[in-house]
Order: C-alpha cells, then sequence, then structure tokens
C-alpha cells in the first residue's frame, strides 16, 4: 500500500520551525496564511501554533485553513491570547510594543496583525465557518493562576487565557 503523503507549513525563518523535527519524512513548504499551496480538502489537520494572532484577517486566514481541511478534518488554534475585552488585548498589544522600544530602540508592529481575539471572536468566527470551536482550557501551573487573581483583585488589565480551539469540518 502506499504511504500517504505528510506535509507540513510552516515558516523556518520567524516561525517556531517545528517542521524540523519531521523531516524527511514531510516535506516542508513555507507559505502565507491566507494563501495556503495545498488542493482543497488535502489536510487531516490544520494547527496554528502560537501564530493566528499573526493573522492580519482571523476570517479569511482561517476560510483558508477551512479550505483544505477534508470533510472530518480539524482546526486547531493554541497559544493563541484570548481577551474577554478587547480593550484589554490592545492594552495588552501596545505594552508590549512600548516594552520591546524600550529594549530595542524600535517598535514590535511594523508587521500588522490582530495580536489577540476575544472570546466574541471565537464565537462569531466559528458561526461565519459554519462550524463551532470547542474549547479546552489548560491549566498552566498555580503560578500563572495566581498572577490572574491578583491582577483581577488589583484591578488590573485581564490576563490572556491560551485555550486550545478545536473546530472539525463536517464529515
Amino acid at each position: 500500500a502506499a504511504r500517504p503523503r505528510r506535509d507540513g507549513v510552516d515558516d523556518e525563518e520567524d516561525g517556531l520551525g517545528a517542521t524540523r523535527h519531521y523531516r524527511p519524512h514531510w516535506p516542508v513548504i513555507q507559505a502565507e496564511f491566507d494563501a495556503l499551496p495545498l488542493a482543497d480538502r488535502q489536510a487531516d489537520v490544520v494547527l496554528f501554533n502560537a501564530s493566528l494572532h499573526y493573522s492580519t484577517d482571523y476570517l479569511r486566514t482561517l476560510t483558508e485553513a477551512m479550505r483544505v481541511l477534508k470533510p472530518g478534518g480539524s482546526l486547531v488554534i493554541l497559544e493563541s491570547p484570548v481577551y474577554r475585552h478587547a480593550d484589554n488585548g490592545r492594552r495588552m498589544a501596545e505594552e508590549r510594543h512600548l516594552d520591546f522600544e524600550r529594549r530595542f530602540g524600535t517598535r514590535s508592529d511594523s508587521i500588522a496583525s490582530l495580536e489577540f481575539l476575544t472570546w466574541s471572536d471565537i464565537k462569531r468566527l466559528g458561526a461565519a465557518l459554519g462550524s463551532r470551536f470547542s474549547v479546552h482550557r489548560v491549566f498552566y501551573g498555580w503560578y500563572a493562576t495566581k498572577r490572574r487573581w491578583k491582577a483581577r483583585l488589583l484591578g488590573q488589565r485581564e490576563k490572556a487565557s491560551f485555550p486550545v480551539l478545536v473546530a472539525s469540518l463536517p464529515s
């Protein structure tokens, strides 16, 4: 029997470079989120690992991801920051840009990106894609939990959550 084809799309230069662990078994393709060089219904899983928040248009990016999914395939988003309120996400992004500028002399927002999601974004995107995201909460330890509660008690900016989000294409 012929071996199934496996492809990995990753950005070795700026991305996590995770596909290097699967060579030579998986050919690696570098591509833009919104123009995947894959045929319709070719992928079993599309995984955004610490990367979806770099999109400039979540709906366009996720529509492209759904295009390449096989029926029954899964779209998985992990390690992208999610907030209850967009104001907190905007504050986080500005704090991060200012810190980067202080440390390196230039802002880190020279390439546009949305930088965070909100729970309402997730619900809206699921509906627009004709799917629904299941939410899997991740426990990052007591230190992270303590930071979240401390921020809440002190009236500080909400800390992001980083759930695993999974949407499936109907079979």
